[in-house]
């Protein structure tokens, strides 16, 4: 029985056939949306979830390949395209491109001769734009990885009732696994470009704001030790409809790695990670509720700083889902939880 698996213009050639000549060592297909997440056969119930995680993708890998090509000056692109030699402008990118990654974005908004207020008020459509994509990734990212669990966990209803075997059950199962490892390979990638798209920004914010990168305040206490006050579920996201991807029990001891919407990031002693219901999680040798200090974006910032901030909030939220499904996917899509 099968498995229930029913930006710059003026760059844009140049980055183009970047792509090509990357994809000629690291194999072509990875440049293809088919490549990345499999033809529509009609065998995934979750293609379309997994659609629409790479359609997301796309901003960021082209943004952040343009702010590295700019940011790649010292390294020779635009002598190499004043030069009319492409390949050398290539070449230069290349080298350039990972040292000037962090200051690009800066250097080509240097390069416009912008005023003060023209450049805040470019910095903050373009964070306003940044937050607006990383918002529709992570929810994209949350409906693929809930896809995947739920797939399993029909597997499980499957073999429970009897309608399929246990070997049939194992191999869908590990079908199963394949495809979220996939995804999961997908978002790991995506988060690595928003992570590098957001030292860009940090750094532009800093330069316009004489030093200070960050609006954001980010003495929240992580990685204390915890205890759970109560049986509990871990949660794939911190959300009450989130797939369950373990079971913490009381006074089980674990670290406490950060909290977002009323929930806890924790870890278990296996290395499982999970979000679980801050009022769950007590102080070590206590029964009290644990107090963490979270991080907070000052209100006399500037506007453009307060951006930066929240893109900053964003940017750890997605990376801490990254992270937490791949704790889950490596100890999960077992027959029994």
């Amino acid at each position: 029985m099968p498995v229930f698996l029913s930006q710059s213009r003026a760059l844009a050639p140049i980055l183009s056939l970047t792509l090509s000549l990357s994809g000629c060592a690291t194999g072509v297909n990875s440049f293809t949306q088919a490549g990345r997440v499999g033809a529509d056969d009609g065998s995934d119930s979750c293609h379309a979830q997994a659609v629409a995680l790479d359609n997301t993708g796309n901003f960021f890998g082209q943004d952040i390949l343009a702010g590295a090509a700019i940011g790649a000056i010292g390294g020779g692109i635009i002598g190499g395209l004043a030069g009319g030699n492409l390949k050398d402008a290539l070449i230069g990118a290349a080298a350039g491109g990972a040292a000037g990654a962090a200051g690009g974005y800066w250097e080509a908004l240097q390069q416009q001769h912008q005023d003060d207020a023209s450049l805040q008020a470019t910095v903050s459509n373009n964070l306003t734009q940044e937050n607006n994509q990383i918002d529709a990734t992570q929810i994209a990212f949350n409906n693929d990885m809930d896809c995947r669990f739920q797939q399993a966990q029909a597997i499980r209803a499957q073999y429970s009732s009897g309608q399929i075997t246990v070997s049939q059950a194992q191999s869908q199962m590990t079908q199963v696994k394949t495809l979220a490892q996939r995804d999961l390979a997908l978002a790991q990638t995506i988060n690595s470009q928003i992570q590098s798209r957001g030292a860009q920004f940090d750094t532009a914010v800093g330069n316009l704001n004489g030093g200070t990168s960050s609006a954001s305040d980010q003495t929240a206490d992580l990685e204390q030790p915890a205890l759970i006050r109560r049986n509990t579920e871990l949660l794939l996201q911190p959300d009450p409809s989130a797939p369950v991807i373990g079971q913490l029990s009381r006074r089980q001891a674990v670290t406490l790695n950060g909290t977002t919407n009323g929930y806890a990031l924790v870890e278990a002693d296996n290395g499982m990670r999970g979000f679980t219901p801050i009022s769950a999680v007590g102080q070590p040798g206590s029964s009290k509720p644990i107090y963490v200090k979270t991080a907070s974006v000052s209100p006399t910032a500037s506007p453009v700083a307060q951006l930066d901030g929240s893109n900053a909030a964003r940017r750890d939220a997605f990376a801490q889902s990254v992270s937490v499904s791949q704790s889950a996917v490596a100890n999960g899509f077992q027959l029994s939880t």
